[in-house]
């Protein structure tokens, strides 16, 4: 890479773009009416008789992917997304969208009436990775799977203080699983961590609460813990907090003798904390802790 000079490349797309941003309010106006028309029978979907917004019309474009922290893709090339790579989901009997690319074809055309993606195409980053094209946020399917969702945060508000009880009780099990369980749990409503399932050789090394590894944690000072790991979209996660006595006793058990790569829960994983969750109060999950916690976070300060 040192022998090339990107120099000329860098001037030019600074040329360019100072070109664009030197246009007058009309040339503007004109061009973004122009793409609106263009786009507009790929920006609306009708579903069940309803006409919904779709999220984003567009694939994205070719290009060297980045990602975010140390993502085991960095560096890759991202391909051009063509017509024959995209299915297409619609209903019988109804045309396809028009293939906007003279002479070519969308790969294939299917009616799922039991999915709600409109799109997929593969994604040549990862193998067997498949992108789909939803309806936007402010469609009826997202509206009533956000009412579910806040509908569960709900009747974990009835519940609540009999699951802490509960996981507070696991803390001083005298049996580790339970105490592993215990202290998860309690981890995860607190610092609304993720549950943290385990991940494959060629995805980036996110981690959850159960994923946690003894070098993301550290004891500053008594009843006091820092963690510090790669969490969602490979984002930092930084925070040192006071917890609660025996949580921090379990903590400093669980790290006692392992090594910096060594699993901090290594009795128990994603699928048997849900099974505890689920075994408390049906369809709980970590989300559902923090959809309660954010909203009851939400509410005190509108009440402020």
């Amino acid at each position: 890479m040192e022998d090339i000079d990107f120099v000329p490349i860098a001037e030019f797309l600074a040329k360019k773009d100072e070109e664009r941003k030197n246009r007058s309010k009309e040339e503007k106006k004109a061009e973004k009416e122009e793409r609106n028309k263009r786009d507009q029978c790929y920006m609306y979907a009708i579903v069940d008789g309803r006409v919904e917004r779709v999220s984003n019309h567009t694939a994205e474009p070719p290009g060297i992917f980045r990602g975010r922290g140390k993502h085991p893709h960095a560096g890759i090339f991202k391909t051009k997304i063509w017509p024959e790579d995209a299915t297409i989901n619609i209903g019988e009997d109804v045309a396809p969208p028009v293939c906007c690319l003279s002479g070519l074809a969308w790969k294939q055309v299917v009616h799922k009436n039991d999915v709600t993606w409109l799109a997929n195409y593969k994604d040549n980053k990862k193998k067997n990775n498949t992108k789909y094209l939803f309806l936007d946020a402010c469609s009826k399917f997202k509206g009533d799977s956000d009412m579910k969702k806040y509908e569960k945060a709900r009747l974990l508000k009835k519940h609540i203080e009999d699951i802490r009880t509960d996981y507070r009780a696991k803390m001083i099990d005298k049996d580790i699983i339970n105490n592993q369980l215990g202290v998860a749990t309690y981890l995860i409503d607190k610092l609304a961590l993720r549950v943290g399932n385990e991940k494959g050789d060629d995805e980036a090394d996110t981690v959850g609460c159960c994923s946690l590894r003894v070098e993301h944690i550290e004891f500053p000072k008594e009843n006091t813990i820092k963690l510090e790991f790669s969490a969602k979209d490979s984002m930092p996660y930084k925070n040192t907090v006071e917890i609660d006595a025996v949580a921090y006793k379990n903590l400093q058990k669980f790290v006692k003798g392992k090594k910096p790569d060594d699993a901090l829960f290594d009795r128990i994983n994603a699928a048997r904390l849900n099974e505890y969750l689920k075994s408390i109060m049906p369809q709980l999950s970590a989300k559902v802790f923090r959809t309660y916690n954010a909203s009851i976070v939400l509410q005190g300060s509108k009440e402020m």
